[in-house]
C-alpha cells in the first residue's frame, strides 16, 4: 500500500510555533492578514512574566518564529527573529478594553507571499448570519510541544462549549471544550470544514466545504478547590476575531 498523496491542507500554513530564550518555553502564534498587512497574533501572557516586585514585564527581548519556503518540502526552514521591545518598550499592540482580552499583536516586516504560509484574515471570519451554536465541533491548531525535529502543528478536537458573541465569565470572550496544553497558547480556533451551512434565513449547500476562523485559544481553567487532584477542566478561555482588528486599528 502507497503512502496517500494528499496535498497540504492549508490550515497547517497558518501558524508558527514562537520559542522564547533561555528556557522561557513557547507558544503558537497564528499569521494574520490585515488590509495587506501581515501579523503575528498570540496572547499576551505568552509575552510579559512577573518580575520579584510582582511588577509584568516583558518576558523577553526577543523571541523566534519560523516558517516554511517549499511546497515540495514543507519544513520549517526558515528562523527568523521576532523583536519584542526596543528602547525599553513593548513592540506588541494589545487591546484597550477591561477586563483586558489576552491578545498580543506583532506586525510583521516579513512578506508571507515569500513563503508558503498562509495567513487568515477577515474573508475567513464566519458570515454574520453564520450561526456558531453550543456544543457545534471545532479544532485548534497548534503546537503543544518543540522539538528539535521539525513537524507539523497538531489539531485537537473541540467544542462551542458557552454562547459564542457573548461573554464568559466577566470577560468578552468564549469557551471551548477540549484537551490542550501550555504551547497552544494563541493557536486559532476553527469550525469543522462543511459543506451545510445553516443561516439565518435557512441551510445552504456548497460545492466545496466551508471553514471559519472562530477566535485565539488563551488559557486553561482549573478547579478552584481541588486543583491538584482534579487537574485542568478542558474548559478554556478563547477570544473573538473582531477584537484582533480592535488591536491593530487601535480601539
Amino acid at each position: 500500500m502507497s503512502t496517500p498523496n494528499n496535498p497540504l491542507d492549508p490550515l497547517f500554513l497558518s501558524v508558527t510555533p514562537i520559542k522564547l530564550p533561555s528556557g522561557k518555553g513557547h507558544a503558537t502564534g497564528t499569521l494574520f492578514r490585515y488590509e495587506d498587512h501581515d501579523y503575528l497574533v498570540t496572547n499576551r501572557h505568552v509575552f510579559i512574566e512577573e518580575n520579584e516586585d510582582g511588577e509584568k514585564e516583558p518576558v523577553a527581548e526577543e523571541a523566534r518564529i519560523y516558517l516554511r519556503d517549499s511546497p515540495d518540502m514543507p519544513m520549517l526552514r526558515i528562523s527568523r527573529p521576532l523583536d519584542l521591545v526596543k528602547d525599553g518598550e513593548p513592540l506588541w499592540m494589545e487591546h484597550s478594553a477591561e477586563p483586558q482580552p489576552d491578545i498580543a499583536v506583532l506586525e510583521l516586516y516579513d512578506d508571507l507571499d515569500d513563503y508558503i504560509n498562509q495567513p487568515i484574515g477577515p474573508p475567513n471570519f464566519p458570515p454574520d448570519n453564520r450561526r456558531i451554536g453550543a456544543g457545534e465541533e471545532a479544532m485548534i491548531v497548534g503546537y503543544p510541544v518543540i522539538e528539535p525535529n521539525d513537524y507539523m502543528p497538531i489539531i485537537r478536537s473541540a467544542l462551542i462549549a458557552s454562547h459564542y458573541g457573548g461573554g464568559f465569565m466577566g470577560n468578552l470572550a468564549f469557551a471551548t471544550d477540549a484537551n490542550t496544553h501550555s504551547g497552544m497558547s494563541g493557536s486559532p480556533i476553527f469550525t469543522i470544514p462543511t459543506i451545510v451551512d445553516e443561516l439565518d434565513d435557512g441551510p445552504v449547500v456548497y460545492k466545496k466545504p466551508q471553514r471559519y476562523f472562530l477566535g485565539i485559544h488563551s488559557s486553561t481553567l482549573h478547579s478552584n478547590h481541588h486543583p491538584l487532584q482534579e487537574g485542568p477542566l478542558n474548559v478554556n478561555f478563547a477570544f473573538y476575531p473582531q477584537q484582533i482588528i480592535e488591536v491593530i486599528e487601535g480601539e
